[in-house]
């Protein structure tokens, strides 16, 4: 009895092993047979891609400090015609631009003004979600 047992056991885990590993040949990778796939190759950056795995480390080229993303935000912002003064605080993924508009603007150029610095600034920094506010 304990043979039959044994050979029994043994039929069972020769069958699901042959089953388990894939002995039907209708297994196939979809992607490689469709004609718009692509396949996706390293970055030519001479590190086999690995810049752009951590974008925190300073030898990034793309590595940027907030002082450094506050500095940009004020260079774009000073090229617009109007303003006297900014303040900017940027808070993870948020940055938020208090803007002090010239007094000789009326209520059309300030709001044109608040609607062109959100414009430039969601362009030059896409990374953050921009909040400008106009104040008196």
């Amino acid at each position: 009895m304990f043979r039959g047992l044994l050979r029994f056991t043994v039929a069972i885990l020769l069958i699901s092993s042959l089953v388990g590993c894939g002995i039907n040949s209708g297994n196939k990778n979809p992607l490689s047979e469709d004609p718009n796939y692509k396949a996706q190759h390293y970055k030519q950056d001479g590190y086999m891609g690995l810049t752009s795995v951590n974008p925190n480390d300073p030898l990034n080229p793309t590595y940027h400090h907030y002082e450094d993303d506050s500095n940009l935000m004020k260079a774009v912002l000073s090229q617009l015609q109007g303003i006297e003064k900014t303040n900017i605080s940027i808070n993870g993924p948020t940055a938020k631009v208090k803007i002090k508009p010239r007094p000789s603007l009326t209520a059309a150029q300030v709001e044109e003004l608040r609607s062109q610095a959100q414009m430039a600034l969601n362009t030059n920094m896409p990374r953050y979600n921009v909040i400008v506010k106009m104040v008196p």
